[in-house]
Protein backbone atom coordinates (compact mmCIF):
# COMPACT_ATOMS: atom_id res chain seq x y z
CA UNK A 1 0.00 0.00 0.00
CA UNK A 2 1.29 3.46 -0.89
CA UNK A 3 1.49 6.31 1.58
CA UNK A 4 -1.58 8.55 2.02
CA UNK A 5 -4.01 6.08 0.43
CA UNK A 6 -6.04 5.17 3.51
CA UNK A 7 -9.49 6.66 4.11
CA UNK A 8 -8.09 7.90 7.42
CA UNK A 9 -6.32 10.75 5.62
CA UNK A 10 -9.64 12.01 4.26
CA UNK A 11 -11.20 12.04 7.71
CA UNK A 12 -8.19 13.76 9.25
CA UNK A 13 -8.34 16.45 6.56
CA UNK A 14 -11.99 17.16 7.46
CA UNK A 15 -11.23 17.94 11.09
CA UNK A 16 -10.52 21.65 10.77
CA UNK A 17 -13.92 22.46 9.26
CA UNK A 18 -15.75 20.14 11.68
CA UNK A 19 -14.06 21.57 14.77
CA UNK A 20 -14.54 25.17 13.66
CA UNK A 21 -18.24 24.48 13.08
CA UNK A 22 -18.53 23.03 16.58
CA UNK A 23 -16.93 26.15 18.00
CA UNK A 24 -19.77 28.22 16.53
CA UNK A 25 -22.58 26.17 18.11
CA UNK A 26 -24.96 27.65 20.67
CA UNK A 27 -26.85 24.50 21.69
CA UNK A 28 -24.05 23.45 24.05
CA UNK A 29 -24.47 26.63 26.10
CA UNK A 30 -28.24 26.09 26.22
CA UNK A 31 -27.81 22.55 27.53
CA UNK A 32 -25.14 23.61 30.03
CA UNK A 33 -27.71 25.78 31.81
CA UNK A 34 -29.56 22.57 32.74
CA UNK A 35 -26.47 20.75 34.02
CA UNK A 36 -25.03 23.08 36.66
CA UNK A 37 -26.49 21.25 39.66
CA UNK A 38 -24.51 18.04 39.31
CA UNK A 39 -21.56 17.41 41.61
CA UNK A 40 -20.34 14.19 39.98
CA UNK A 41 -20.23 13.06 36.38
CA UNK A 42 -19.53 9.51 35.28
CA UNK A 43 -18.18 9.22 31.74
CA UNK A 44 -19.16 5.79 30.38
CA UNK A 45 -17.75 4.73 27.02
CA UNK A 46 -15.49 2.45 25.00
CA UNK A 47 -12.23 2.88 23.06
CA UNK A 48 -11.48 6.35 21.69
CA UNK A 49 -14.59 7.76 23.38
CA UNK A 50 -13.17 6.61 26.72
CA UNK A 51 -9.83 8.21 25.86
CA UNK A 52 -11.60 11.47 25.01
CA UNK A 53 -13.30 11.47 28.41
CA UNK A 54 -9.95 10.78 30.11
CA UNK A 55 -8.54 13.76 28.24
CA UNK A 56 -11.28 16.14 29.35
CA UNK A 57 -11.96 14.84 32.88
CA UNK A 58 -9.14 16.91 34.48
CA UNK A 59 -10.55 20.01 32.75
CA UNK A 60 -14.03 19.33 34.19
CA UNK A 61 -12.64 18.97 37.69
CA UNK A 62 -10.34 21.97 37.56
CA UNK A 63 -12.67 24.50 35.99
CA UNK A 64 -16.26 23.26 36.40
CA UNK A 65 -15.69 21.91 39.91
CA UNK A 66 -17.35 18.62 39.02
CA UNK A 67 -15.91 15.32 40.19
CA UNK A 68 -15.29 13.49 36.91
CA UNK A 69 -14.95 9.72 36.89
CA UNK A 70 -14.14 7.80 33.71
CA UNK A 71 -15.17 4.16 33.46
CA UNK A 72 -15.36 1.75 30.57
CA UNK A 73 -18.87 0.69 29.68
CA UNK A 74 -18.03 -2.94 30.48
CA UNK A 75 -16.93 -2.12 34.01
CA UNK A 76 -19.91 0.16 34.51
CA UNK A 77 -22.57 -2.38 33.56
CA UNK A 78 -20.86 -5.21 35.45
CA UNK A 79 -21.09 -3.39 38.78
CA UNK A 80 -24.68 -2.30 39.30
CA UNK A 81 -24.14 -2.12 43.06
CA UNK A 82 -21.90 0.91 42.47
CA UNK A 83 -24.69 2.66 40.56
CA UNK A 84 -27.16 1.99 43.38
CA UNK A 85 -24.87 3.91 45.77
CA UNK A 86 -24.73 7.09 43.69
CA UNK A 87 -26.48 10.28 44.75
CA UNK A 88 -29.29 10.25 42.19
CA UNK A 89 -29.92 13.99 42.43
CA UNK A 90 -26.29 15.08 42.12
CA UNK A 91 -24.90 12.58 39.58
CA UNK A 92 -24.96 12.73 35.77
CA UNK A 93 -24.02 9.75 33.63
CA UNK A 94 -22.46 10.82 30.31
CA UNK A 95 -22.54 8.04 27.72
CA UNK A 96 -20.40 8.45 24.62
CA UNK A 97 -20.57 6.39 21.45
CA UNK A 98 -19.59 7.81 18.09
CA UNK A 99 -21.61 5.18 16.25
CA UNK A 100 -24.45 5.53 18.73
CA UNK A 101 -25.06 1.79 18.92
CA UNK A 102 -22.29 0.40 21.13
CA UNK A 103 -23.90 -2.37 23.16
CA UNK A 104 -22.12 -1.60 26.43
CA UNK A 105 -22.94 2.10 26.25
CA UNK A 106 -26.62 1.46 25.53
CA UNK A 107 -26.82 -1.06 28.40
CA UNK A 108 -25.19 1.52 30.66
CA UNK A 109 -27.87 4.05 29.74
CA UNK A 110 -30.61 1.55 30.57
CA UNK A 111 -28.96 0.76 33.91
CA UNK A 112 -28.81 4.44 34.83
CA UNK A 113 -32.48 4.81 33.87
CA UNK A 114 -33.44 1.90 36.14
CA UNK A 115 -31.84 3.72 39.06
CA UNK A 116 -33.37 7.09 38.22
CA UNK A 117 -30.07 8.80 37.37
CA UNK A 118 -29.98 11.48 34.66
CA UNK A 119 -28.07 10.71 31.49
CA UNK A 120 -26.43 12.68 28.69
CA UNK A 121 -25.63 10.99 25.37
CA UNK A 122 -23.00 12.05 22.84
CA UNK A 123 -22.92 10.57 19.36
CA UNK A 124 -22.05 11.43 15.78
CA UNK A 125 -25.51 12.63 14.76
CA UNK A 126 -29.12 13.01 15.83
CA UNK A 127 -30.17 9.68 14.32
CA UNK A 128 -28.07 7.70 16.82
CA UNK A 129 -29.82 4.95 18.75
CA UNK A 130 -28.23 6.35 21.91
CA UNK A 131 -30.35 9.50 21.69
CA UNK A 132 -33.49 7.55 22.54
CA UNK A 133 -31.82 6.02 25.59
CA UNK A 134 -30.76 9.27 27.31
CA UNK A 135 -32.37 12.29 28.97
CA UNK A 136 -30.11 14.85 27.28
CA UNK A 137 -28.21 14.57 24.02
CA UNK A 138 -25.47 16.36 22.09
CA UNK A 139 -24.39 15.54 18.57
CA UNK A 140 -20.69 15.53 17.74
CA UNK A 141 -21.41 16.82 14.22
CA UNK A 142 -18.51 14.78 12.87
CA UNK A 143 -20.34 12.95 10.07
CA UNK A 144 -19.71 9.43 8.86
CA UNK A 145 -16.39 7.75 9.66
CA UNK A 146 -16.17 4.37 7.98
CA UNK A 147 -12.81 3.46 9.45
CA UNK A 148 -11.75 1.02 12.15
CA UNK A 149 -9.52 3.64 13.78
CA UNK A 150 -11.60 6.76 14.48
CA UNK A 151 -10.02 10.20 14.08
CA UNK A 152 -12.36 13.14 13.52
CA UNK A 153 -14.90 11.65 15.92
CA UNK A 154 -12.29 11.57 18.67
CA UNK A 155 -11.33 15.21 18.10
CA UNK A 156 -14.98 16.28 18.00
CA UNK A 157 -15.71 14.45 21.26
CA UNK A 158 -12.84 16.23 23.01
CA UNK A 159 -13.96 19.63 21.74
CA UNK A 160 -17.66 19.21 22.56
CA UNK A 161 -16.81 18.11 26.10
CA UNK A 162 -14.40 21.02 26.54
CA UNK A 163 -17.07 23.47 25.39
CA UNK A 164 -19.63 21.94 27.74
CA UNK A 165 -17.24 22.18 30.70
CA UNK A 166 -16.43 25.79 29.85
CA UNK A 167 -20.09 26.81 29.73
CA UNK A 168 -20.84 25.09 33.05
CA UNK A 169 -17.78 26.77 34.59
CA UNK A 170 -19.03 30.23 33.60
CA UNK A 171 -22.56 29.54 34.82
CA UNK A 172 -21.20 28.39 38.19
CA UNK A 173 -18.97 31.50 38.40
CA UNK A 174 -15.86 29.36 38.63
CA UNK A 175 -14.27 31.14 35.67
CA UNK A 176 -14.82 34.62 34.26
CA UNK A 177 -15.99 35.49 30.78
CA UNK A 178 -12.43 36.69 30.13
CA UNK A 179 -11.02 33.27 31.00
CA UNK A 180 -13.60 31.62 28.75
CA UNK A 181 -12.58 33.97 25.92
CA UNK A 182 -8.94 33.00 26.46
CA UNK A 183 -9.88 29.30 26.29
CA UNK A 184 -11.91 29.83 23.14
CA UNK A 185 -9.02 31.74 21.60
CA UNK A 186 -6.74 28.78 22.24
CA UNK A 187 -9.21 26.38 20.63
CA UNK A 188 -9.64 28.59 17.56
CA UNK A 189 -5.86 28.93 17.27
CA UNK A 190 -5.40 25.16 17.45
CA UNK A 191 -7.89 24.72 14.62
CA UNK A 192 -5.87 27.16 12.53
CA UNK A 193 -2.67 25.28 13.41
CA UNK A 194 -3.95 21.85 12.30
CA UNK A 195 -2.68 22.15 8.74
CA UNK A 196 0.78 23.24 9.91
CA UNK A 197 0.89 20.41 12.45
CA UNK A 198 -0.16 17.99 9.72
CA UNK A 199 2.82 19.02 7.61
CA UNK A 200 5.20 19.07 10.57
CA UNK A 201 4.15 15.54 11.47
CA UNK A 202 4.41 14.04 7.99
CA UNK A 203 7.80 15.74 7.53
CA UNK A 204 8.87 14.26 10.87
CA UNK A 205 7.67 10.81 9.81
CA UNK A 206 9.46 11.08 6.47
CA UNK A 207 12.69 12.23 8.10
CA UNK A 208 12.71 9.55 10.81
CA UNK A 209 11.13 6.69 8.81
CA UNK A 210 8.55 6.55 11.55
CA UNK A 211 7.07 3.11 12.06
CA UNK A 212 9.65 1.21 10.04
CA UNK A 213 9.63 -2.40 11.28
CA UNK A 214 7.89 -1.25 14.46
CA UNK A 215 7.38 -4.17 16.86
CA UNK A 216 5.88 -2.39 19.87
CA UNK A 217 4.96 1.13 20.91
CA UNK A 218 5.07 2.92 24.28
CA UNK A 219 3.58 6.36 24.96
CA UNK A 220 4.05 8.69 27.93
CA UNK A 221 1.70 11.58 28.78
CA UNK A 222 0.40 13.50 31.80
CA UNK A 223 -2.79 15.24 32.95
CA UNK A 224 -5.05 15.92 29.92
CA UNK A 225 -2.38 14.43 27.68
CA UNK A 226 -2.50 11.14 29.55
CA UNK A 227 -5.84 10.64 27.84
CA UNK A 228 -4.08 11.28 24.54
CA UNK A 229 -1.35 8.79 25.44
CA UNK A 230 -4.15 6.25 25.84
CA UNK A 231 -5.46 7.31 22.44
CA UNK A 232 -2.04 6.84 20.84
CA UNK A 233 -1.90 3.40 22.44
CA UNK A 234 -5.18 2.28 20.91
CA UNK A 235 -4.68 4.04 17.57
CA UNK A 236 -1.30 2.47 16.81
CA UNK A 237 -2.49 -0.87 18.17
CA UNK A 238 -5.49 -0.72 15.80
CA UNK A 239 -3.53 0.28 12.71
CA UNK A 240 -0.22 -1.54 13.24
CA UNK A 241 -1.75 -4.52 15.11
CA UNK A 242 1.16 -4.69 17.55
CA UNK A 243 1.48 -4.56 21.36
CA UNK A 244 1.25 -1.01 22.74
CA UNK A 245 1.42 0.57 26.19
CA UNK A 246 0.44 3.96 27.62
CA UNK A 247 1.61 5.31 30.97
CA UNK A 248 1.91 8.64 32.75
CA UNK A 249 5.29 10.27 33.32
CA UNK A 250 5.59 9.45 37.02
CA UNK A 251 4.30 5.89 36.70
CA UNK A 252 6.78 5.04 33.93
CA UNK A 253 9.63 4.57 36.41
CA UNK A 254 7.60 2.07 38.46
CA UNK A 255 8.28 -0.97 36.33
CA UNK A 256 7.45 -0.01 32.75
CA UNK A 257 10.96 1.40 32.21
CA UNK A 258 12.46 -2.08 32.69
CA UNK A 259 10.93 -3.37 29.46
CA UNK A 260 12.51 -0.70 27.22
CA UNK A 261 15.25 -1.87 24.84
CA UNK A 262 16.72 -1.11 21.42
CA UNK A 263 13.61 -2.48 19.67
CA UNK A 264 11.20 -0.27 21.60
CA UNK A 265 9.45 2.65 19.89
CA UNK A 266 8.82 5.25 22.60
CA UNK A 267 6.80 8.47 22.18
CA UNK A 268 6.93 11.13 24.90
CA UNK A 269 4.32 13.91 25.08
CA UNK A 270 6.09 16.79 26.84
CA UNK A 271 4.05 19.74 28.11
CA UNK A 272 4.39 22.17 31.05
CA UNK A 273 2.60 19.60 33.23
CA UNK A 274 5.43 17.04 32.97
CA UNK A 275 8.33 19.03 31.51
CA UNK A 276 11.14 17.98 33.86
CA UNK A 277 10.33 14.27 34.08
CA UNK A 278 9.64 14.04 30.34
CA UNK A 279 13.01 15.63 29.57
CA UNK A 280 14.82 13.27 31.94
CA UNK A 281 13.10 10.31 30.28
CA UNK A 282 14.02 11.58 26.82
CA UNK A 283 17.66 12.17 27.75
CA UNK A 284 18.02 8.73 29.34
CA UNK A 285 16.32 6.60 26.69
CA UNK A 286 17.28 8.53 23.57
CA UNK A 287 20.44 6.42 23.21
CA UNK A 288 18.68 3.15 24.10
CA UNK A 289 15.35 3.03 22.27
CA UNK A 290 13.70 4.50 19.17
CA UNK A 291 12.52 7.66 20.93
CA UNK A 292 10.27 10.40 19.55
CA UNK A 293 8.90 13.42 21.36
CA UNK A 294 6.16 15.94 20.72
CA UNK A 295 6.45 19.03 22.87
CA UNK A 296 5.19 22.55 23.39
CA UNK A 297 8.65 23.99 24.02
CA UNK A 298 11.44 25.24 21.78
CA UNK A 299 14.40 23.86 23.69
CA UNK A 300 14.68 20.57 21.76
CA UNK A 301 15.54 21.06 18.11
CA UNK A 302 16.29 17.53 16.93
CA UNK A 303 15.07 15.33 14.14
CA UNK A 304 13.11 13.12 16.52
CA UNK A 305 11.28 16.01 18.22
CA UNK A 306 8.18 17.80 16.91
CA UNK A 307 7.59 21.27 18.37
CA UNK A 308 4.06 22.70 18.43
CA UNK A 309 2.64 25.88 20.03
CA UNK A 310 1.83 25.82 23.73
CA UNK A 311 -1.77 26.46 24.77
CA UNK A 312 -1.64 26.27 28.56
CA UNK A 313 -5.36 26.40 29.40
CA UNK A 314 -6.34 23.56 27.05
CA UNK A 315 -2.94 21.83 26.97
CA UNK A 316 -2.79 21.83 23.13
CA UNK A 317 -4.98 18.73 23.01
CA UNK A 318 -6.47 19.38 19.56
CA UNK A 319 -3.10 19.68 17.86
CA UNK A 320 -1.47 16.85 19.81
CA UNK A 321 -4.30 14.46 18.92
CA UNK A 322 -3.80 15.46 15.27
CA UNK A 323 -0.17 14.36 15.56
CA UNK A 324 -1.28 11.04 17.05
CA UNK A 325 -3.81 10.41 14.30
CA UNK A 326 -1.28 11.11 11.57
CA UNK A 327 1.42 8.81 12.93
CA UNK A 328 -1.16 6.04 13.35
CA UNK A 329 -2.08 6.31 9.68
CA UNK A 330 1.50 6.82 8.50
CA UNK A 331 3.19 3.91 10.29
CA UNK A 332 1.26 1.03 8.68
CA UNK A 333 1.33 2.58 5.23
CA UNK A 334 5.10 3.05 5.48
CA UNK A 335 5.23 -0.70 6.03
CA UNK A 336 2.89 -1.24 3.03
CA UNK A 337 -0.06 -2.17 5.24
CA UNK A 338 -3.65 -0.97 5.13
CA UNK A 339 -4.53 0.57 8.52
CA UNK A 340 -8.02 -0.92 8.17
CA UNK A 341 -6.97 -4.41 7.10
CA UNK A 342 -8.73 -7.44 8.52
CA UNK A 343 -7.29 -8.35 11.93
CA UNK A 344 -9.56 -10.69 13.86
CA UNK A 345 -12.52 -8.61 12.65
CA UNK A 346 -14.97 -11.44 13.19
CA UNK A 347 -14.41 -11.20 16.94
CA UNK A 348 -16.45 -7.98 17.15
CA UNK A 349 -19.40 -9.90 15.72
CA UNK A 350 -18.82 -12.73 18.21
CA UNK A 351 -18.65 -10.22 21.06
CA UNK A 352 -21.74 -8.41 19.72
CA UNK A 353 -19.96 -5.08 20.09
CA UNK A 354 -22.71 -3.22 18.25
CA UNK A 355 -26.48 -3.48 18.51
Amino acid sequence: MELYESIMWKYISEEKDILQANLERNDIAVLASRLTGYQTVYFVSHGSSYNASMTVAPFFMKYAGINAICVTAGNFISCEDRVSLLDKQKTLIVLISQTGNSRGTLEGALMARRHGIDTLGLSANDSATLKGYTDFFLTLNCGEEDSNAKTKGMSSTILVLLLLAMEISVLKNRITQETKKAMMKELYQQCEELEAVHKLTTDFCDKTSFGKDMENFYIIGTDMNYGLALEAQIKVMETMCIPTCAVDSEEFSHGTHRSINEKTSLLIIRTPQNADMAQKTYDYFNMIARVSMIETFDDNRRDNVVNIPCHPLTQSVLTIVEFIQIISAYAPEYNHLDPNRDANNEFTELAETRI
